[in-house]
């Protein structure tokens, strides 16, 4: 396996966790601004 074909998987993998960490936070947000309400 090349260098370069890892460095694509991290990056892809990265940018998976951080688009559900921030749908994650997001619905924490939600449910906090429900209970404050």
């Amino acid at each position: 396996m090349s260098t370069s074909a890892v460095v694509m998987m991290v990056i892809i993998l990265g940018a998976n966790w951080g688009g559900f960490l921030a749908l994650l936070w997001l619905a924490l947000k939600k449910e906090a601004s429900k209970r404050a309400g």
